[in-house]
C-alpha cells in the first residue's frame, strides 16, 4: 500500500481549526495538536502548507496572543490555549512554548526568534524550570514567585524541551547555555537515567521515548561523548531488538500469546509490549543519532505503518491496527517515514526543510 498523502493532509487539516469532537477534551493542549498537524502537513505536502500560510494570518495573530509574560519574573512563554489564561497565575509552559515555536517555523514565521524581549523571556522560563538535581519541569508555580512547579512531573521529556528551546533561541556554545542552565547537572541527571540493559528510562525500565529525548538533547549539546562505548553498544542492541519480528515465531498448538503477526516490522516502546506507530519514530531517531539505523529493516517498518496502522478510509495513522487514527500517531508515523527517507530532522522534530532555515 502507498502513503495516502492527500487523505493524511485532509485528516490533519481538520485538526487545525475547530477540534473534532473526540479531541475537545484536549483543548488545553491545543498547541500540541496544531504543531502535530502543521509539521505533519509540512512533511508531506509543501504546497498544502503554503495555502495554510495564507489562511493562517488570523490564526498567527491569535497564536501570538497566547504568549504571556509573568508579572513577578522576567520569564514568559505560551499558553496551551486561551482557555488556560487565568489572571494572576502562571499558566505558560515550556512544552507549549516549544509547540508554538515549531508551529510558527513550519509556517515560515521567524520573527519570534528575532524578538529580543520574547526570546529573553522564553530562555528565562527555561532557566526557572530547572530543579536542583539538574532535571526540568515544564511549568512554574502557578501562584507566582518564579519557582519550579512542585506538582509538575520532571523527566527526560522536559529536559529535551528545555535544551531544544535554548537551541532554537540562539544558544550554541557552552557559555551561552550556561547563561540559563547548569549543563553539568543536566548531563549528570541524564546519565542517571541510564538502564542496565542499555537505553534510558525511569525507575530502571528502558523506554524508547525517553531514550530518544535523552540522545536528542545530548546531540544538541554536543555531549554524546559522555556515553561510554559499552553503553552505546547496549543501547543500540536494545533498540534493534525492539523491532518486532515474526521470523522464527512458530505458533504453539494452543496458540502463542506472545506472537501477534500484525505487529511484524513495527517497534515496541518497552520490552514485552505490543508494537505501536509512535515507537517507530522514537526508536529510529535514536538509532539515527547513534549512527546505527542501517541495523534495522526499514522495508518492514514501511510495511507495518502503511499496511497495519495507516487508515485508508479517513486518513491518518492509528496507535495500532485495532485503533482509530489520531493526530499524535499520525504525525509520528509520518515523521518515522520521513526519517527513513532522509527528509526529517528527528533531533528538532521538524522536516529538514524547516530546520535548515
Amino acid at each position: 500500500m502507498e502513503l495516502l498523502v492527500k487523505k493524511h493532509v485532509k485528516f490533519m487539516e481538520r485538526h487545525i481549526g475547530l477540534l473534532p469532537s473526540s479531541q475537545e477534551k484536549n483543548d488545553a493542549n491545543r498547541l500540541s495538536i496544531v504543531y502535530y498537524s502543521l509539521a505533519g502537513i509540512c512533511s508531506l505536502d509543501a504546497d498544502a502548507l503554503s495555502g495554510h500560510r495564507e489562511k493562517a494570518a488570523g490564526s498567527i495573530v491569535q497564536l501570538y496572543r497566547q504568549f504571556k509574560l509573568s508579572d513577578g519574573t522576567v520569564a514568559g512563554g505560551f499558553l496551551g490555549s486561551r482557555t488556560m489564561e487565568v489572571s494572576g497565575h502562571l499558566t505558560m509552559s515550556s512544552a507549549n512554548t516549544l509547540f508554538a515555536t515549531l508551529s510558527l517555523l513550519c509556517l515560515g514565521k521567524h520573527e519570534l526568534l528575532r524578538d529580543d524581549e520574547r526570546r529573553a523571556a522564553i530562555c528565562e522560563l527555561v532557566s526557572h524550570c530547572q530543579l536542583p538535581d539538574g532535571s526540568f519541569v515544564s511549568t512554574l508555580d502557578m501562584c507566582g514567585g518564579g519557582e519550579p512547579s512542585v506538582v509538575d512531573s520532571h523527566d527526560l521529556r522536559f529536559c529535551y524541551i528545555a535544551v531544544a528551546l535554548l537551541h532554537l533561541y540562539g544558544c550554541r556554545t557552552p557559555d551561552e547555555y550556561a547563561r540559563y542552565v547548569d549543563v553539568g547537572r543536566l548531563v549528570d541527571y541524564v546519565l542517571s537515567q541510564r538502564c542496565v540493559g542499555g537505553a534510558f528510562g525511569t525507575f530502571g525500565e528502558a523506554h524508547a521515548g525517553y531514550t530518544s529525548c535523552a540522545l536528542s538533547l545530548l546531540s544538541i549539546l554536543g555531549k554524546l561523548d559522555s556515553l561510554d562505548e559499552e553503553f552505546r553498544d547496549r543501547t543500540i542492541s536494545w533498540l534493534v531488538q525492539r523491532q518486532v519480528s515474526a521470523i522464527g515465531a512458530v505458533p504453539l498448538p494452543n496458540g502463542n500469546e506472545h506472537f501477534y503477526a500484525e505487529d511484524h516490522g513495527g517497534f515496541q516502546g518497552r520490552e514485552n509490549k505490543a508494537a505501536d506507530t509512535c515507537y517507530a519514530f522514537w526508536c529510529m531517531n535514536s538509532l539515527e543519532i547513534l549512527g546505527a539505523s542501517a541495523l534495522v529493516d526499514t522495508s518492514l517498518i514501511d510495511s507495518y505503518l502503511l499496511q497495519q496502522t495507516q487508515n485508508s478510509l479517513v486518513g491518518g495513522f492509528a496507535k495500532t491496527d485495532e485503533d482509530d487514527p489520531d493526530i499524535y500517531h499520525t504525525f509520528l508515523g509520518i515523521a518515522a517515514l520521513g526519517l527513513i527517507a532522509g527528509s526529517f530532522d528527528g533531533v528538532l522534530c521538524v522536516p529538514k526543510t524547516v530546520s535548515v532555515r
